[in-house]
């Protein structure tokens, strides 16, 4: 849930971002034409967001599946919860305000990662194992 409700923050709050990454891609570029890093600065911004909500669809799709009772979906959200960590560093660099503004925003990332890890980690128990091989669904 706080990777949504960054998702839709950040898109909602993103005409201040839009300026501030526009600045930063328009100081490595000083001669850079307008439209191009206006371009770049959404691909930047959208990427970002996009980035972070696949991730975060696929660990739900897995999850549906592993509701299922299909012990292999733990095993693939492994290498996905790594990658949900590099997604929100990457996300954190481009949609994070510098300051006190930001903070909120840096808190949700930090939710919503330690939530899949968590989550990650308790789908390894001895007891989620023997709930995930009892009554399997065919």
């Amino acid at each position: 849930m706080a990777g949504i409700a960054v998702v839709v923050t950040g898109f909602l709050g993103r005409d201040p971002q839009f300026e501030r990454l526009k600045g930063v891609i328009g100081g490595m570029v000083p001669d850079g034409d307008a439209d191009a890093v206006e371009g770049a600065t959404a691909v930047v911004f959208l990427g970002s967001l996009t980035m972070l909500a696949l991730v975060i669809a696929m660990e739900a799709i897995l999850l549906a599946v592993l509701f299922k009772r299909r012990i292999w979906s733990r095993w693939a959200l492994a290498p996905l919860v790594l990658l949900h960590a590099v997604v929100t560093v990457i996300t954190a660099d481009f949609l994070v305000a510098p300051g006190t503004d930001g903070v909120l925003t840096i808190v949700l990332l930090a939710a919503q990662f330690i939530l899949a890890a968590a989550a990650l980690i308790l789908l390894f128990l001895p007891s989620t194992t023997t709930w995930l091989l009892s009554e399997r669904v065919p």
